[in-house]
């Protein structure tokens, strides 16, 4: 009997191959599309580099100006 290797699957690098055989074709990508590249991209970077020491304090995040701007026009 002979036995197959199984190996997991890369999404990410599944995902970015594709989304990046389409824009070598010159096709313009999905708003859906550019959040996947986005994400497929953060883990890859992250698993090739991780955080380092500076990076793992955790602070509160600050909304951007635009956004309080934003927040404050629809409170009234």
């Amino acid at each position: 009997m002979e036995y197959n290797v199984v190996s997991p699957v890369k999404s990410s690098e599944t995902v970015l191959r594709i989304l990046g055989t389409k824009m070598a074709t010159g096709r313009e990508l999905t708003l859906a599309e550019n959040l996947m590249a986005m994400t497929a991209s953060g883990q890859i970077l992250g698993n090739n580099y991780g955080p380092g020491p500076a990076e793992m304090e955790i602070s509160t995040p600050q909304l951007p100006e635009n956004i309080k701007g934003l927040l404050a026009n629809y409170a009234g």
